[in-house]
Parts: structure tokens; sequence; C-alpha cells
């Protein structure tokens, strides 16, 4: 793959398109964190499409030139409306337990939440029966537990907002999409990690909110889904263009 990127950056770089601002006017999809690995020097001119910059270097990608975009969700969008009566579980979360570098909050958090009545906390590979339960904990739960994993973002943040269940994203640095046209406040709380993993906090926090909070977050988290969805028109990918065209003078400049 690598030999294969390298051969197809030459191929680029010799293409009068290139050549004519070295780059500058150039889009590259660059969601994985290891996609463009042994090219990034080499694109970093360009518009990077990335999830967020948990791996890139600060002369390699910055919010002035690049677009943050979310992960595709990977459980089914919930097809109900707003409300309490079916999400019983106060917080859910299932994932790995155990991730490097800015992941390492997730095994602290096992140990101060496992033991906590009306929280749903498992270890879990992808799989699809994994999938499934994480659906319809997802579906049934009025919080979603956000840690980082091997970078501050993570797909699950996305299936937390379709699935209308407030995200709990406990991070100290985090980018995300759409930044302009979504006020994360009204969608999601925000937790630094300290706080989170002190015995008996998160919990607390999350049992005071009241439960017409509860309904205007989820009201909030109905109205934005669409910007986390790829098949919907009006969707992700129709975002995704709007924003690297608010980019155009900072190319032309």
């Amino acid at each position: 793959m690598c030999g294969f990127l390298e051969a197809l950056m030459e191929w680029l770089e010799e293409q009068g398109y290139w050549k004519r601002n070295n780059g500058w006017d150039h889009v590259f999809i660059c969601q994985d964190p290891n996609a463009l690995y042994k090219v990034i020097d080499r694109v970093k001119n360009g518009v990077l499409l990335v999830s967020d910059f948990g791996r890139l270097a600060r002369n390699q990608a910055s919010l002035v030139k690049d677009v943050i975009l979310p992960y595709s969700h990977r459980i089914n969008t919930y097809k109900g409306d707003i409300g309490l009566e079916n999400r019983k579980s106060l917080l859910f979360f299932m994932g790995n337990r155990y991730r490097k570098e800015g992941g390492k909050i997730r095994d602290l958090l096992f140990q101060v939440l496992e033991n906590e009545e009306d929280v749903i906390i498992k270890h879990g590979a992808q799989s699809r029966e994994s999938r499934r339960i994480a659906s319809r904990g997802m579906h049934t739960s009025r919080f979603c537990l956000h840690p980082a994993g091997d970078t501050p973002s993570a797909c699950r943040l996305f299936d937390a907002i379709v699935s209308l269940c407030v995200p709990v994203i406990v991070s100290d640095y985090i980018e995300l999409p759409f930044e302009d046209v979504i006020d994360y406040r009204k969608i999601a709380i925000f937790v630094d990690s300290n706080t989170a993993v002190r015995p008996g906090n998160l919990v607390k926090m999350l049992r005071r909110v009241s439960s017409e909070k509860i309904l205007e977050f989820q009201k909030e988290l109905k109205e934005v889904k669409r910007y986390f969805e790829y098949e919907d028109p009006n969707g992700t990918v129709k975002e995704i263009w709007r924003q690297v065209s608010l980019k155009l003078p900072l190319i032309k400049l």
C-alpha cells in the first residue's frame, strides 16, 4: 500500500494542476489517521479532510486550511421521537476498554463506572453482534459516554448523535465537525478527564440533569443529526463541500 501511495504521489506531482499551485488547491480525504502517513508531508499543502488532528503535526494540519469530518456512524439511526419513556438506562458505553495514548482514560472510567446503578459499560470489539448490542443500548439510554480512543474523536460519538442519546464527551482536547453551524453545547455534555474519573462524580452530575433538559438535548440532536448522515442529500457530503468552499479565499490568497 505504501508503495502504491508513493507511486501515486510521484504521478500527481508531475501533473500541471499540481505544479500550478504546489497542491494548495487540491483536496485529500485523510479520515483514517494512518491513511496517508507515508506521504502526509507531500500533501500537507492541500485541504485535508480529517476526523481529528490526533496524529498530525502542527505543520501538517490546522483548522485554518482543513475540514473536520464526522466518522460514518456504524449503528442504525433511531427512528422514534424524543422522549424518556423507553430510555431506562442512565449511561451507556460499549467499546474496547484498553487503548493506547489518549485512550488510557477508558480503563479508569471502567473502574469508576462498572458497578454504578443504571450504568451499562461493556468491553467489546467490533462485530455484528457488538453493533446490535450497541444499537439497543444507545437507543434505550439517556446518555452515551464518549471517551477518547487512540485519538480524541471516535465513531461512537456519531453513533450517539443519530441515536438521540446525549453524548457525554470526556476529553481535554477535541475538534468537532461543522462547529460553525452546530452548537455542541446544545447537544452534548463536556467533562474534563480529571473530573470524570473521580469516583461518583460523573454519575452524580448526570443524575442532576432534569428531564426537561434531556428533552431539550434530544430535540437539538434530532435537528442536527442530518449533518452526520452521509446518505442524506442535505447531510454530511453537502456540508463537507460547503466547508471546503469556505477555504477558497485562503487558497486564492
